[in-house]
């Protein structure tokens, strides 16, 4: 067996313990690994914003209506789905979704299901719509539609509204704006 003298072992600790301390291992964390996919889905700060991520102009509600912008995302770079609320009651909340109808699967990209849709015309555009029940009995039920106009998809959605204010906002608004801008 060989014998190493005690400054040898010295000299062998000092220089493993300086070139450990100096391995990019010793001097900074791991990065965290990803797990899953990426969130498709991306805030802006502004309408503006995200006409420019998703290219295309989103149909969108002026300020007019009662209703103010609360967030905007854009899904996957093709879809963008614009969030409002009213000012006088904070539990009415709209969810207006645009997107081309080449970057789609189907033409509903409203993101409901389980709902029974019925079609009706809306100033010569089938618009599909459809109850959507409260999570609970003590809230009011929403409402949702889609439709499309030259190539466009159109979604809205609201929660806690009652039936004839949901159809004002379709038929004086959102597809009356829909039919003329796109």
């Amino acid at each position: 067996m060989k014998h190493i003298s005690m400054t040898k072992k010295a000299a062998m600790l000092l220089t493993t313990g300086i070139l450990l301390a100096g391995s990019p291992a010793m001097t900074k964390a791991a990065d965290p690994v990803a797990v899953g996919r990426p969130n498709p889905m991306v805030e802006y700060d502004s309408v503006i914003t995200a006409k420019k991520a998703a290219g295309f102009t989103p149909l969108y509600l002026p300020e007019l209506s009662g209703y103010h912008v609360k967030a905007v995302y854009v899904y996957h770079k093709d879809l963008v789905d614009i969030r409002y609320a009213t000012a006088g009651d904070s539990q009415t909340q709209l969810h207006l979704r645009t997107a081309k109808a080449a970057a789609q699967a189907n033409d509903d990209i409203s993101g409901i299901y389980s709902v029974k849709w019925e079609k009706e015309t809306i100033d010569g555009i089938e618009v599909a719509i459809a109850k959507v029940p409260a999570a609970s009995k003590a809230e009011q039920d929403g409402y949702a539609a889609h439709w499309s106009v030259n190539g466009m998809l159109f979604s809205a959605t609201a929660e806690h509204i009652a039936k004839p204010e949901f159809l004002h906002i379709l038929k004086t608004g959102l597809v009356d704006l829909s039919r003329h801008y796109y």
